[in-house]
């Protein structure tokens, strides 16, 4: 999959006119290639003063120790050097959108009510939907950012939103969130990937919790301890369905 095509052609349909002039500032995406055990997502990639116009991607670097505000303390959930845990190199980060702003309230207030920003928000989320399911196929997934839950289809019994239209089973709260695993796809004509007729991704846990960032308390983040141990119990899970036990 070519992910920088695939944003091209969404990029430069003549509909993105219509919407809010920040989108012309282009999209980043993460660059993921391979399958890893534990996927981590944001929301959408930040647009900081100074930095140029343009479409872009970046590698994220899990081992890179410089400080950055955002990306820092993900690193720390995958890392506890006194645990001797570390599933850095077992992770993967992915935005759920690739437009580049820094307020969290943008999509929802400025791009969902314009002409075809439904639309818009559609293929983007189709094409995440794919890399996860297609590329990455995580056992762990941490949706790090409360405004997300909606696309993964987790509000769909109270509000009827759909989106990537995952069903769910709840298995236990925890301090740092919700915790439940993916059992199937909602049976709506309103998922947006109507291709994707079975999930890769059943039996998959993931773990809902706030937005995370250097102000968060730290019983609030998932620690490497915690994720390393939803990692097991997902193996255990697979290795019971693949051996029929």
């Amino acid at each position: 999959m070519n992910i920088n095509q695939q944003l091209d052609k969404i990029w430069s349909q003549d509909y993105i006119k219509s919407l809010p002039s920040e989108i012309q500032r282009g999209y980043c995406f993460s660059e993921n290639v391979e399958k890893k055990t534990f996927l981590i997502t944001g929301f959408n990639p930040s647009f900081r003063i100074g930095e140029p116009l343009g479409n872009t991607s970046f590698a994220l670097d899990f081992f890179d120790n410089s400080h950055d505000n955002y990306f820092s303390p993900i690193k720390k959930m995958l890392f506890d050097k006194e645990a001797n845990i570390d599933i850095r190199g077992e992770a993967a980060y992915a935005d759920l959108f690739y437009f580049r702003e820094q307020d969290q309230n943008f999509l929802q207030k400025q791009i969902l009510p314009a002409a075809n920003g439904i639309r818009f928000v559609a293929e983007q989320l189709a094409l995440t939907q794919h890399i996860i399911e297609n590329i990455i196929q995580p056992k762990v997934i941490v949706v790090k950012n409360k405004e997300s839950w909606a696309y993964w289809g987790k509000l769909y019994e109270q509000f009827g939103w759909v989106w990537m239209g995952y069903k769910f089973e709840f298995i236990q709260n925890m301090e740092c969130g919700e915790l439940f695993r993916i059992t199937g796809l909602i049976d709506s004509n309103e998922r947006i990937s109507q291709d994707i007729t079975e999930t890769n991704l059943k039996g998959t846990f993931v773990l809902f919790s706030q937005h995370i960032n250097q102000y968060t308390a730290k019983e609030k983040r998932p620690t490497a301890k915690q994720l390393f141990s939803i990692g097991l119990w997902a193996q255990a899970e697979k290795m019971t369905r693949d051996y029929g036990i």
